[in-house]
């Protein structure tokens, strides 16, 4: 059975995911690193996924107000390995956008990176569009934004 529910930054299991998503990314970019919590944003709210009692997957929502976009944006998503290409991870996105609808967002949008093939296919099969990117990514090589706007409920 598979559980989505809101953690407080500080949450253990919580820490294990984000520091197996900071092991991908750098692996992923060895030239950049991981990215950094410098532009995580007070009152980011956690996701953690569990399957069986076990974590296998966590976000976030934040707001980011240096971005010029109204909405919230999804962070540090991640689904562990042996978790992938089992739904998992989609129901972890919808939970986040159940979520955003909940807190009045009229759109989530996001940041992902070029050498995450996967991710760009995952996102844009979730109805996510492309977008200019935004602060703090503006400029880089790596980096592509997208979006997914609400419609009236």
């Amino acid at each position: 059975m598979i559980t989505i529910e809101p953690v407080p930054a500080d949450d253990e299991e919580l820490a294990k995911l984000r520091q197996e998503l900071r092991a991908d990314l750098s692996a992923r970019y060895p030239d950049v690193g991981a990215d950094s919590d410098d532009h995580l944003t007070e009152g980011i709210r956690f996701l953690l996924m569990r399957e069986e009692g076990a974590a296998i997957g966590c976000c976030a929502l934040q707001t980011n107000p240096d971005s010029g976009l109204d909405g919230l944006e999804l962070k540090r998503m991640y689904v562990a390995p042996t978790s992938r290409g089992t739904g998992a991870a989609s129901r972890l996105l919808e939970a986040a956008e159940a979520l955003a609808r909940e807190l009045g967002a009229p759109r989530i949008y996001l940041e992902t990176g070029t050498g995450q093939p996967e991710a760009i296919r995952f996102y844009e099969r979730g109805g996510y569009t492309g977008i200019p990117l935004y602060p703090p990514y503006v400029g880089s090589a790596l980096s592509l934004a997208y979006e997914k706007v609400f419609g009236a409920v």
